[in-house]
């Protein structure tokens, strides 16, 4: 029986292929977190609601917060001692009822300043 003849790919592969590398899509540009945006939202209400105060808004001050975390802290100024006035940890799902409205946490907060 006659060898068989060679096949044309295992020439090829005798060179050193060029090997793909495939590129990873970089990631869309993160946004912001709503959070921020929300607090903000919130700190901007406060103040129009009760202009006789001055509210100072503090994001994240013990460092990164938990994943879906929402915390609303009031302190008077000059101390260190915080009042946790919201918490939307147990609240939720929906996501809309881990925020609160301003008005429904505003005899809260001014109660915690007093």
């Amino acid at each position: 029986m006659a060898p068989r003849p060679k096949r044309a790919a295992a020439k090829t592969s005798e060179a050193a292929p060029a090997k793909k590398v495939a590129k990873k899509a970089s990631p869309p540009p993160k946004e912001e977190q709503p959070e921020p945006r929300k607090a903000a939202q919130i700190h901007s209400e406060l103040g129009a609601l009760a202009p006789e105060h001055s509210f100072s808004l503090v994001l994240n001050e013990d460092g990164k917060p938990r994943r879906g975390a929402f915390e609303i802290s009031v302190a008077k100024a000059g101390e260190s001692e915080k009042v946790l006035v919201w918490s939307g940890l147990p609240k939720g799902p929906p996501r809309k009822d881990k925020f609160p409205e301003a008005e429904a946490i505003l005899a809260d907060v001014l109660k915690a300043l007093k």
